[in-house]
């Protein structure tokens, strides 16, 4: 089967690999879509894979074959990326206790879904009902990243919310904010493309964080700033803006994974007693309702898709979301 595999820093290569072994508890998955996620483009920019990884894990395909001790499934469903089997009042992150996103939230433990053919293990995915698209069900994964940061916010009816970063997640974290119960998101992106699908996606106001001093209006807006605010851009000075715009005990939650040195001035933000959460991947229960949001509508992903390429096109693909000024938003990698 063809398959995008990592060979260096910043180069996959399209070849030959033999089709996955499907092992008792797997499902073997032709791959129809599989999107581009940021962390991939981490992976793939800084070199943090061995060679011969595959990746790619925000997928959706059509299972051909069953392990023996697979139930519940048959050759023909529709499937998508699932977190795991729900389990009332135990379901917790299941990471080590000095987890490091770094150090160990990019390990590659199986063959992804940069491929025509991926197996993995049927708990590990979920039937995807005919009301969803099939590119829809692709965005599952990005989808549920959010709903955790939200329901961990503790947003409420009535709140006013701040986005910074207008990316897949943003534009997600804008959505979900307002479906929580906010009643004004602002989002603050330096990109016009990306502030214009903002306005489309619900956006209350959006700005131009280097044409403007964000904090500056938030407040003006607001009065006492901002309930909460979700940093989905990862960029130097964005935590900083987010702990400045909250108001007296408000929250800050940080989505994005930064690869440097953040500007950060605590004395700015100290006297108002701000409260900043970090969150990272989801909850099992957390996919639940990500596909119920998208099932019954309430999620719009049309405006967020920028392309879709063919799987030889990925390595121009994870080039062009590298650029600055690129104004891709999402991509998504078609494998058949």
């Amino acid at each position: 089967m063809k398959a995008a595999v990592f060979e260096k820093e910043r180069f996959l290569a399209i070849e030959d690999v033999p089709e996955p072994t499907v092992a008792d508890d797997d499902v073997l998955m032709r791959v129809k879509y599989c999107a581009i996620c940021g962390s991939d483009l981490h992976r793939y920019a800084f070199g943090m894979l061995k060679p011969g990884t595959i990746m790619g894990h925000e997928y959706f395909g059509e299972i051909v074959d069953l392990g023996k001790n697979v139930e519940g499934y048959k050759a023909g469903d529709r499937v998508a990326r699932w977190g795991g089997k729900i389990i009332p009042g135990r379901d917790l992150p299941n990471f080590p206790a000095r987890f490091n996103a770094r150090e160990r939230g990019f390990l590659q433990p199986r063959p992804g879904a940069y491929a025509e053919y991926m197996a993995v293990r049927s708990e590990n995915v979920v039937r995807v009902p005919d009301e969803i698209s099939d590119l829809d069900a692709s965005l599952l994964e990005p989808l549920t990243v959010v709903v955790h940061a939200v329901r961990l916010s503790k947003i409420r009816l009535g709140d006013s919310a701040v986005v910074l970063g207008a990316g897949p997640i943003g534009l997600f974290a804008l959505q979900c904010a307002g479906l929580a119960g906010a009643l004004k998101v602002y989002v603050s992106e330096i990109n016009p493309v990306r502030r214009k699908v903002a306005t489309e996606l619900g956006a209350h106001q959006t700005f131009d964080p280097s044409a403007v001093d964000l904090v500056q209006e938030i407040v003006k807006l607001t009065e006492i700033g901002a309930d909460v605010a979700f940093e989905c851009a990862g960029a130097k000075p964005t935590l900083q803006q987010a702990l400045e715009l909250v108001k007296m005990s408000g929250r800050v939650m940080v989505i994005s994974l930064c690869w440097e040195q953040a500007d950060c001035v605590p004395v700015e933000w100290v006297g108002r007693e701000v409260e900043m959460k970090a969150c990272y991947s989801h909850l099992n229960s957390d996919w639940a309702i990500s596909l119920s949001l998208i099932k019954d509508k309430k999620i719009k992903t049309t405006p967020m898709v920028s392309k879709i390429v063919n799987l030889e096109d990925i390595q121009e693909a994870f080039q062009e979301l590298l650029k600055p000024q690129s104004d891709l938003l999402q991509v998504v990698v078609q494998c058949n």
